[in-house]
């Protein structure tokens, strides 16, 4: 149902919506779970489906309210919204979670009044994140009161590249909590190098480390290559680290990792779209890393409560190497 985007109305709307769908129903039969208020602001007018398909995936580990913030081109002003509620089979029983939808469709000159509205929309007492889906938002004039919604900011650095750390980075130092997709992709390279160090033929090798190479496919290292060149380098303060070019043996940009040292040698390289392979002077294991979908990496985002630490030290160490990497 379209209705206008008066905040008490639409929540008059929800509430008849959880009337109808529990009608004739056992009173226990639907679960209207609540864990966090997300909106998601896309300028894409094709990526209905998908984006709803991704909501329904993550409601069953993070259920919440989802409030999607359509950004539409016209020249007449449109500033409209609909109510839906999604429902998946709870795992082991026949009861429904359900989460409700709110989509807001609006053009650029309506925004601060979607900001108004969406202020009487979220949860209270609960989390708020704000899903940039499209990471341009993030630098738009128009779109600058809408950050106010949410101190958690989540993006995907990889269509702007390097070129948008250093406005990641002033965000989180004026107090914004970011989570950009483009580190999440890391996860699987620094789990696996963790557990390769911690082996007993690695054992006390890392100080030895001189010289690190970064492999990468395509025109220039990616921001995943990045951030764990400085993830890297905090760890190793005594090695040189380079960017070398390589044939592609994995979907995407990363391709391999390669640590020399005195009297051991280790490389981490991909092998396919779905392994990882460990490489020493003796030995060559092979790790389970397929690719990752959407779903999987906001479910490990939204799954880190507080602070990221670690991937903010890496984000601020990343900006001062940038204009080396480029």
């Amino acid at each position: 149902m379209i209705t206008a985007v008066q905040p008490e109305k639409l929540l008059k709307e929800l509430e008849q919506l959880w009337a109808n769908l529990g009608h004739d129903q056992p009173a226990d039969a639907l679960l209207r779970a609540c864990s966090m208020t997300l909106l998601v602001a896309t300028t894409d007018p094709t990526d209905d489906a998908e984006l709803k398909n991704t909501l329904a995936g993550l409601m069953r580990a993070h259920p919440g309210r989802m409030i999607i913030l359509r950004i539409l081109n016209s020249p007449a002003p449109i500033l409209e919204a609909t109510v839906t509620a999604q429902c998946l089979l709870a795992f082991g029983g026949r009861q429904q979670l359900c989460c409700e939808i709110i989509e807001i469709r609006s053009t650029r000159d309506r925004l601060a009044d979607v900001y108004a509205a969406s202020l009487g929309l979220t949860v209270a007492d609960l989390p708020v994140l704000l899903w940039l889906k499209d990471i341009r938002l993030l630098n738009e004039a128009a779109f600058q009161p809408l950050l106010q919604l949410a101190r958690t900011l989540l993006v995907d650095s990889v269509p702007l590249g390097a070129a948008i750390l250093p406005t990641l980075n002033d965000r989180r130092r004026a107090g914004w909590r970011l989570k950009d997709l483009a580190w999440t992709r890391c996860t699987a390279w620094r789990e696996t190098l963790a557990q390769a160090f911690e082996s007993t033929c690695l054992q006390g090798q890392i100080p030895q480390i001189t010289r690190v190479d970064i492999a990468y496919a395509g025109a220039t290292p990616s921001v995943s290559a990045l951030y764990l060149r400085a993830w890297l380098a905090a760890r190793l303060p005594q090695a040189a680290f380079h960017f070398v070019p390589a044939p592609p043996r994995r979907h995407g940009n990363l391709q391999a990792l390669r640590f020399h040292a005195a009297t051991q040698e280790l490389e981490l390289r991909a092998e396919d779209d779905a392994t990882l392979e460990i490489v020493t002077n003796t030995l060559t294991t092979r790790v389970l890393a397929p690719a990752r979908s959407e779903v999987d990496l906001l479910e490990e985002e939204l799954s880190i409560l507080g602070d990221d630490l670690i991937y903010e030290a890496t984000l601020a160490a990343t900006v001062t190497l940038v204009p080396t990497a480029e």
